[in-house]
């Protein structure tokens, strides 16, 4: 059985770290900072 909330909170990690990884790789820092905030403190 689909745990939708659950599967919803993976995609928005997923997403999250595809964008902290495209600002790392351009060198964008005060986004990095950003997006690693939004990021659950485990990872």
């Amino acid at each position: 059985m689909a745990m939708p909330q659950r599967d919803e909170t993976i995609e928005e990690i997923k997403r999250l770290d595809a964008l902290l990884e495209y600002a790392v790789m351009h060198e964008d820092e005060a986004e990095a900072a950003r997006l690693r905030a939004e990021l659950p403190p485990s990872l």
